[in-house]
This record gives C-alpha cells, structure tokens and sequence, in this order.
C-alpha cells in the first residue's frame, strides 16, 4: 500500500498567488433555451487575461468528453447549440485557457443544460440503515422521512441497527440489498451507524494528520475487496488516525473501484456545544428535511461565498501548479442561482444568522472545530444557520468523526443546514442539480471523478481519495413544489379504483401524474399519462393491496436551462379487483412508435390501443440483452411512456411491445 504525500502544503501554511482570485479558475456558466429551434445558449462571464475558450459536449453518463465542439476567441462570452433536440438535455465543459505574462493557468465551467429535460419518475432503489438508538425516539420523524423519499421516486430498503454492530455486518446488509433488488443505487445512513476509517493520507497536508480517516465511500464501493493487513502507521496524535494491520481500519487510500452507490450520513452524535440533546437534534433536523421538501420554507435562491484562502501556488520543477479552493463554488453554484445571484462575504455565519440563502461555501485555515475568517462549532450552536446546503473547507475539519465536529455543525444547528461536506481537495461538481438532480448524484461523481472527467484534478492526485463524504440527507434537491392534498381512494367491486385529490397550492402545476406499487415503500409504476384534472380511474390491473401515489409536476426553468420537476408525493391504498379486462392475451388492435430518435436520456414510446389491455415492454440490444422490462397498463386511446436510457451504451437497440399474444418491434439509435 502506498504512503500519501507527507509533503503535502498544510492548509495554513502555503504560498498565496496575489495576481489570481479564485473566480479566474471558474467559468460561470449560466443557459438559456428555445423551443423552435431547438436551440441551448450558454453564457459566462469574461475572464481576464483569456486566450481562448473551448467547449466540449457530452452526454451526462459518458466519462469523456471527446474533441472539442467550439473554439472561441477571448472576447467571446456566449456559445449557441443548435445540434440540440427537445425533451432532453446535455452537459457542457468550457476551458479558459489564461496567460498572464509567463503565468500560465486554466479555468473550467460545468452545466448540464436543457430544453424541457423529462421528469425523472424513478429514482431506484436507495438502502436505509437507521441507528437504532432513534427507532422509537425519532419513530415520526423517519416515518416522514420514508414517505419523503418514497414520493421523490425512490424505492426503500429499511435495516435498523445498534451502534455496535460493525461496518462489515453493514456492509453485507447493503450487499444484500445490491444483489436482490435491481436498480439500487444509494444508500443512507441515519445516525452514528459504525464509522469506517480506512488509507493512510492527509489531505489536509498536516504531518500530524496522517492516517485513517472516516471513509463511508466504503458503503458506496461494492466490486472490490478492501484490505486490512499492509498501511502500518501508529504515529499519528490523534488516534483515530493510527492505522495497524488486523484492527479493522481498512488498507486503501484511494477508492479502490467506481461505487456503485450514492451514500451520506445524517449524523448529529457527541456535539456537546450544541444545548439540545442528540434525539432533539436529530427530531430537528428530520422536522426541517420534511419542510423544506413540502416547499413550506422560505429560501431565496441566491449563494454567498467566504474565501479567507484565495489562491495557492506551488512550483516544481519550474512548472507553477495553482489550488483555487473556492472555485468549486464559483464553478457550480451559478448553473444553479444565477451568476448574478452570488455574493462574496466576509461575515459567514453573520449573513446566515439573519438572511436566507440556499448555498453558502467557507474556507479558512482549521480546526477540528473551526475555520478561520468563518467560525467555530460553537457559533453555529449560538447562531441560526439560515440555509440548505453547505459546502466548507479547512484544515482538520473534513476529519468529522469527532467530537463537535466543525463539518457537522451546520446540520445541528438550531435552523439546519441540510448538508454539509468538505470541498477543495478535491473540488466537488454540483451542477447537476440545476436540472433536478440530487445532491447524493453530485457526491457519487465528485468521488468517481478521476480528473478525466472534470477538472481540475486536484495537483497532488488526492481526487479520488477515501476521505470525501457527505453529511445530511443525499436525496435532496434545490427546486420542489408544494405537493398535492388530500388523496382518497373510492373502490368498487371489479371497477377498480377512482383516484380524487386537492390540487397543489403551486400555481404553476400543470397536472399530475399516477403511480402504483403492491407495497408501501416499494417500487412505484408510473400507470397515467399526465392529468390535467385532479380525477383519475385505474380500470386494468391485478386484484389486490394497491398503493397508490399522486405526483404534481410543473415545467421549472432554471439557468439551466428547463425541466420537468416532480413534487413529493402523497399516497394511500386500497383493496382492488379490477373488470376482467386485465387479463393479458386479449387481442387489441395497437399503433406504436418512438420519438425522438435518435436518444440521448429518454426514448418515449407512444402506444394507440383501441380498447384497454396489458402490454410488456421492453429495450433489447443487437446482442440480444434485455433492459428497462416492464408491464404497462394500455388505456384506450393515447398513451405515451418514457423509458430512461441515459445508462446504456451508445449503439442501436430496438423497443419491443408485446401485448395480446403478439410483438412489434421497433429500431431506435442511443447517442
């Protein structure tokens, strides 16, 4: 195993570029879209000392970004696509290349842009491991949270556990889960579930910092076998650190495979400074969660950014290598706020205590339980802290598992922050949010990215390193809607069920849609084209327990581009048995096709039925391999669904529709 850089610059102790602040390394990538023609505008802020700018195109799951698609002059501030279709999306890299005299640097934008991106109905399968310490004493505040995440689209696999039970029972729990449900793609953990630790690094450069650090990207990485027998360093003062073989820290320094899931932590334990108890804390946080999720709290879509590091050089071999910590903010919050919606700050925690944002990032030399030019521990438990997510760096600090933690202070304050995490080595990508990602999808790239795919790299190769996590509830989004009220379920006797509803309170809802699962927490079948009414009747399926979920959902233009957005669920059930028209192999009459096509993210199959009946789809490849299968429930007339393809390979697939005992085919390309 590999001893990590002990020549590391301490986060106190490195060389400032005065010449560069940490916006020269961000191009601040802002979108407008069009319709007709399709058309997606990018637009950034001018960088001094420009020679040129390069975008790059690609689709969101590629890991490269392939030739350049523009080259632009210094003067140029604007990009359009025309190569761009509706009802999908694109991500974009744009590449300053600076020069100022014989300093040479470059700075990089992200955004991930569209025009009337699709809904994302499903979000998969996300593992629910709960400290058993809040079973009973937080029983509401998890139930909410279920019901939260279940109408967000995801599927729940809940294991409650004590605090003693180690991290390799953990881990097989999670395994389990991977292996027998498909789609499972996150997995959360509340409470002070067991902490692994894991590498022998200091990313924070301190010699007396080398060592383990707590590592739940070990959770997320399922494929590769982690170790406990080479890293021997017992010299670490803080003995958490200290990491011998057969003492059940782990080996690896840098993550060993690409992980498979999406993983954080809620985790409010030993924070003394704070006068609520653990249980109040967590009660808090989750009460806050669930509001913020119902649209019910007031946030002003704007950021703020304390920079108290600015930029650092280090020079090797003649050749000037440059860290720019802020810039992972400068990068990717205005893809989501605005460029004009951004504010430096000098009073952190002051602008927090009394003003909303909806991101906040702050750096400064640390502690375990500060930073400088931003605060203690301490003063998040005496102040407010008036925003949603957090992005923080210092020394010490991103070392969480201690007590009163700096990094998990914000989420134990008295108005929570809902995340927090450690950015600057490496730096993070957000900017999937900006289209309705959640901030779980941002962490899963910030820890796969191995500088092929954004950048920069970290200068010191740490960028994909054990130690990056996130703290708070991973399923969150920056943009929901107030959700819909008032479900009631009237079921009669081989007439299946009529669905009535309140409408949202969200003025700009422009109808809902209906989904069905066989379980309460299960997986959710999108069984309705959008409805514009607040009525609907289910009339074909199989007799039985069905639960029942409404999702309003609204066109949410960002600068980002636009979307469809999804609000939280509500649900119900009922007993039902349906007229005999669910039976399969009833012969119907059926025209169907595809559009677009080619696809990049969704292919959307529109299916005329002449009368109701079932019908299986499914996506198969030249190889003759199966992919998204489902049954589906024709009405009859119309109906269109989305398939999400944004996984497969490119090549050429084909859409296969059986129903009644018959099968059509129908060729499509993925890009």
């Amino acid at each position: 195993m590999k001893r990590i850089f002990t020549f590391l610059p301490a986060l106190l102790f490195c060389g400032v570029l005065s010449a560069q602040t940490t916006q020269d390394f961000a191009v601040q990538l802002n979108a407008t879209v069009q319709t007709s023609p399709a058309k997606i505008t990018l637009q950034w802020k001018r960088l001094a000392d420009t020679t040129t700018y390069k975008v790059y195109k690609k689709t969101k799951t590629a890991f490269t970004w392939g030739s350049v698609v523009a080259t632009l002059t210094t003067n140029d501030s604007v990009y359009a696509d025309n190569a761009v279709i509706v009802d999908s999306a694109y991500e974009y890299q744009v590449v300053a290349d600076h020069r100022s005299g014989a300093t040479i640097w470059q700075g990089t934008g992200y955004i991930y842009a569209g025009i009337k991106a699709p809904a994302i109905h499903s979000k998969g399968g996300l593992v629910l491991i709960v400290d058993s310490t809040y079973s009973d004493s937080c029983a509401v505040g998890i139930h909410k949270l279920m019901k939260d995440i279940s109408g967000d689209g995801w599927q729940v696999f809940r294991h409650d556990v004590a605090r003693t039970v180690k991290d390799t029972a953990i881990k097989a729990l999670i395994k389990a889960d991977y292996n027998n449900n498909a789609n499972v793609k996150a997995v959360l953990l509340v409470g002070h579930v067991a902490v692994p630790y894991s590498g022998d690094l200091n990313p924070d450069g301190h010699p007396d910092h080398l060592g383990a650090w707590p590592a739940d990207v070990y959770y997320a990485e399922l494929a590769a076998t982690w170790t406990d027998a080479s890293v021997n360093d017992a010299a670490s003062s803080y003995t958490p650190n200290r990491n011998v073989p057969g003492d059940g820290k782990w080996d690896q320094t840098v993550i060993p495979a690409l992980t498979q899931l999406q993983v954080s932590r809620i985790d409010v334990y030993d924070m003394p400074a704070f006068s609520s108890t653990e249980i109040q804390r967590m009660n808090r946080y989750l009460a806050k969660d669930h509001i913020y999720k119902m649209d019910s709290l007031y946030v002003r879509r704007r950021g703020i950014i304390s920079d108290n590091f600015g930029v650092f050089t280090t020079v090797s071999g003649g050749i000037s290598y440059y860290e720019a910590f802020a810039s992972t903010a400068w990068r990717s919050f205005p893809p989501m706020l605005g460029r004009d919606s951004i504010a430096p700050t000098s009073a952190f925690i002051a602008n927090l205590d009394t003003a909303s944002y909806q991101w906040a990032y702050g750096c400064g030399g640390g502690s375990f339980s500060s930073a400088g030019g931003i605060g203690s521990t301490s003063d998040f438990a005496a102040h407010n802290m008036n925003g949603i997510f957090t992005v923080l760096f210092g020394s010490y600090f991103g070392d969480w598992n201690v007590q009163n933690n700096f990094l998990r202070a914000p989420i134990c304050s008295n108005n929570p922050a809902l995340t927090s995490c450690w950015a600057g080595r490496p730096y993070w990508y957000f900017h999937h949010m900006g289209l309705g990602e959640n901030i779980g999808f941002s962490a899963w790239h910030s820890q796969n990215n191995s500088g092929y795919v954004y950048g920069p790299a970290s200068i010191y190769g740490i960028q994909d390193w054990v130690h990056i996590a996130l703290l708070g509830d991973l399923t969150l989004r920056n943009d929901y809607i107030k959700p819909a009220t008032n479900l009631v379920i009237t079921h009669t006797t081989l007439h299946g069920a009529t669905l009535n509803w309140g409408a949202s309170a969200d003025a700009s809802v422009i109808g809902y849609y209906v989904y069905r699962a066989t379980s309460e927490y299960g997986s959710y079948q999108k069984i309705s084209n959008m409805v514009a009414g607040t009525t609907f009747v289910d009339t074909i399926g199989t007799n039985g327990l069905k639960f029942y979920m409404v999702r309003p959902v609204k066109l949410q233009s960002t600068p980002s581009g636009a979307y469809y957005n999804l609000g939280i669920g509500i649900t119900d059930s009922a007993t039902v048995s349906y007229p005999h028209l669910e039976v399969e192999n009833v012969t119907v009459s059926l025209g169907f096709s595809l559009y677009p096509n080619p696809a990049t993210n969704v292919i959307n199959v529109a299916i005329t039925a002449e009368m109701p009946a079932l019908a299986n789809l499914c996506i198969v490849n030249v190889k003759g391999e199966r992919f998204a299968a489902s049954t589906k429930q024709l009405h009859a007339g119309a109906n269109v669904y989305s398939l999400q393809v944004s996984d497969l390979p490119a090549g050429i697939y084909t859409v296969q529709l059986t129903s009644g005992g018959k099968t059509m085919v129908e060729k499509w390309v993925k890009l």
